[in-house]
């Protein structure tokens, strides 16, 4: 069965329309919302200020008021909604619930995931309830680059779990299976093969580069061995320093587990906060003054104005092929 990802057409218009025609048909309602369901995570990545212990904000959960109040304003609007953002989503205790409320209110819904947590259970229920996207979270293309990154060896016992994904889902239509990495120093030969492993039972593979500058690692939580990874990744990551057409401040609102809302999904200290669900509605949010100000200035390529998007590099546009050996 030939299988297309329900959420193409937003990302269609979030990654190939220009950031000054966005500003000039501005919808009502943002196009997709990212919900952080917890920043929570199990996981110790090297790249990544949960991971490294850089992140400062309180960590908690999503309740179950700031839930419902997000999910009733997205079905009035039929906007889609990612679980995604700064934790393991499905560390929340009612992870599978919020999001099989979500699809039976007619929104689409998509989370990623380490995958470690997932049971053969887990991933009926999703297939029952019609989660129609999950994407798979690596670091590098094979099991020493991801042990590197991501601080634990689980690269073999992931791809077997979604390969059992793709077998229970069998002919179901959902979940679209999308495998997502990104890389530093490995070349062509292991992508290819990396590629070419997971291609047999995903429906999606992208390849991009690791970003490593988004935080200082002189304040991480990181032992000296640790440390001497990071900055030999430093030396080796190859990214190309280019701004991305800005999808978020157009397009997107991302909500974090307490309700605040940001204009940024890379946002991991909400320091591009424009309100707090549980005070303002999210289209009196979508449209204040505030978060007007940041799309007039990245309108006008004022990246610099804003330390997040100052550092904002388009890390999947890498994929281009030849460029950077990536093919």
């Amino acid at each position: 069965m030939d299988r297309s990802n329900p959420f193409d057409p937003v990302y269609k218009i979030l990654n190939t329309v220009e950031p000054a025609e966005k500003l000039a048909a501005m919808p009502p309602f943002p196009r997709l919302m990212d919900v952080e369901l917890t920043n929570v995570c199990n996981f110790h990545c090297l790249m990544c200020p949960v991971g490294i212990g850089t992140q400062r904000r309180p960590k908690g959960y999503m309740s179950e008021e700031v839930f419902a109040s997000v999910l009733a304003q997205a079905a009035e609007h039929k906007c889609p909604l990612r679980f995604i953002l700064w934790g393991e989503p499905t560390l929340h205790p009612r992870w599978l619930e919020y999001m099989g409320r979500a699809v039976q209110a007619g929104v689409a819904v998509h989370f990623n995931t380490n995958g470690s947590r997932l049971t053969p259970e887990d991933m009926r229920r999703m297939v029952e309830l019609g989660v129609q996207s999950v994407k798979f979270s690596f670091q590098g293309v094979d099991r020493k680059s991801y042990r590197e990154m991501r601080n634990t060896d689980y690269y073999e016992e992931l791809l077997a779990k979604i390969e059992q994904l793709h077998a229970i889902r069998g002919d179901a239509p959902h979940p679209f299976i999308h495998v997502s990495t990104t890389i530093t120093y490995e070349g062509p030969e292991l992508v290819a093969a990396f590629r070419k492993r997971a291609a047999a039972f995903t429906d999606k593979v992208t390849v991009g580069r690791t970003e490593l500058d988004r935080f200082d690692a002189t304040s991480a939580k990181l032992s000296p061995e640790e440390l001497a990874v990071l900055e030999r990744m430093r030396k080796e990551d190859q990214l190309v320093k280019k701004h991305p057409r800005c999808a978020e401040v157009f397009d997107k609102l991302s909500v974090f587990w307490d309700g605040r809302v940001s204009v940024c999904c890379r946002d991991f200290e909400i320091v591009m906060g424009v309100g707090d669900v549980r005070e303002k509605p999210l289209a009196e949010i979508w449209a204040s003054a505030k978060a007007n100000m940041y799309r007039e200035a990245l309108a006008r390529g004022e990246y610099d104005r804003f330390p997040l998007c100052r550092r904002c590099w388009d890390y999947y546009g890498l994929q281009t092929p030849g460029l950077q050996g990536v093919e």
